[in-house]
């Protein structure tokens, strides 16, 4: 009989949690999933500081004593997934979950999560994690360029059209500058890739902006919810 495990996505912006048909998403300080009854499980994949994810592990303790609170780790998995750091501890635990989710045996895959960061990850059809790529998001990169000029700025977090054209005022240029650099990366990731290791399948998007993404790419892509969430019951099963 399986135990009612409850399954935490910590991330930067959000935090993202499942309880068998129940799901939501909020601040790191949101009540919602304490709030289930029945929790004998807790599942806890974060990239938040060991403080803070220690103050999520405290929480679940006094909302359910006595739980039991796993945390995974990048381990090679019995499907043959190899994580590419010499170091796999360094290697971000919402990166391994999202492709212990994506990764088929005998399937290439890219996995990309599109949120505070982009992280484009490969693995071949064999299950050898070959590394990735690591970029700041688009708010990330709206902030960065607010804060370092005067007059080059948007303020409109969706302004943007679908074909990413040359912008006609500073905030249409400014996010569809972002947006381009994105998908330029993941396109130019995909070849370089491709020019040695042969074709991958399809595209697996997650995050918040993958959504816009998956009509940019201009090749087959799956979008996913929360693949560290999906993650979490093939690496902790």
């Amino acid at each position: 009989m399986s135990v009612p495990t409850l399954d935490c996505d910590l991330g930067n912006s959000r935090v993202k949690w499942r309880f068998g048909r129940h799901s939501g998403a909020g601040q790191f300080d949101d009540k919602d999933c304490f709030r289930q009854i029945g929790v004998a499980r807790v599942r806890i994949a974060s990239v938040l500081s060991a403080d803070r994810t220690h103050l999520w592990a405290r929480r679940c303790e006094q909302a359910w004593p006595g739980v039991a609170i796993d945390y995974p780790k990048v381990l090679p998995l019995a499907n043959g997934l190899v994580p590419a750091y010499r170091q796999p501890e360094r290697l971000g635990i919402d990166r391994w979950l999202g492709i212990a989710a994506a990764f088929r045996p005998g399937e290439a895959c890219c996995v990309i999560s599109a949120g505070t960061a982009l992280t484009i990850d490969f693995v071949t059809r064999t299950g050898e994690h070959l590394g990735g790529y690591i970029a700041p998001g688009i708010e990330l990169g709206r902030k960065a360029l607010g804060e370092s000029t005067d007059r080059v700025r948007s303020t409109a977090k969706s302004l943007f059209e679908a074909q990413l054209g040359p912008g006609r005022d500073t905030q249409t240029c400014v996010e569809h500058a972002l947006r381009l650099g994105h998908v330029g990366l993941i396109k130019e990731a995909l070849y370089r890739y491709e020019s040695r290791h042969g074709p991958v399948g399809i595209v697996h998007l997650t995050g918040g902006n993958a959504p816009w993404l998956s009509g940019l790419l201009e090749r087959p892509t799956q979008l996913h919810e929360n693949l560290v969430l999906d993650g979490l019951t093939i690496v902790l099963p």
